[in-house]
């Protein structure tokens, strides 16, 4: 009876505490849900109030992040670099992203603006196969449909990719 008692009990209280560690893990994930969202409503109000709303833009996000231990990370991509703040949880490291650069908020805009990117440059032919002369046309007309991507984003239109992008936004 003394063995029996102690196997339930050594049962009972693994499941507790595997009951526990899923709550967790669902707690930081609604937690990081949560903080995901203030990230994107801040990165769109510096976008529309501009540089010098940074700080009142930012500022429900900073506070949600304060007492927490962060680190800031970017990607050396192009035409996007994605800004991300990890922020360490009982389920792991997880990770809010910030900023794709460029005033760029969402995933969407962000595969969006790749996608346009790349179209431009690839609408020669394979890079690899390009004269230099080419190369130049391909630079300037990515560059140019880069720009125009953005100026629609930054007038508020919505954009997405027709698919994935296959770049750092997937």
């Amino acid at each position: 009876m003394l063995i029996a008692g102690a196997i339930v009990l050594l049962v009972g209280g693994r499941m507790g505490l595997r009951y526990r560690d899923w709550h967790l893990s669902e707690a930081a994930r609604a937690d990081v849900a949560q903080l995901q969202t203030l990230a994107t409503s801040a990165c769109r109000c510096t976008r529309e109030k501009g540089e010098a709303s940074e700080a009142t833009c930012w500022s429900e996000y900073r506070a949600a992040i304060a007492d927490r231990n962060v680190s800031s990370f970017a990607t050396a991509c192009f035409p996007i670099s994605t800004e991300l703040d990890c922020i360490a949880t009982h389920a792991g490291d997880e990770c809010i992203v910030t900023s794709y650069g460029n005033g760029i908020c969402t995933e969407d805009e962000a595969q969006a603006v790749e996608a346009a990117y790349s179209a431009a440059w690839n609408a020669e032919g394979d890079p690899d196969t390009l004269d230099e002369a080419a190369r130049q046309r391909a630079n300037l007309r990515a560059n140019a449909a880069l720009e125009a991507i953005l100026d629609r984003i930054k007038r508020g239109e919505t954009v997405m990719a027709s698919g994935r992008s296959g770049g750092c936004a997937g």
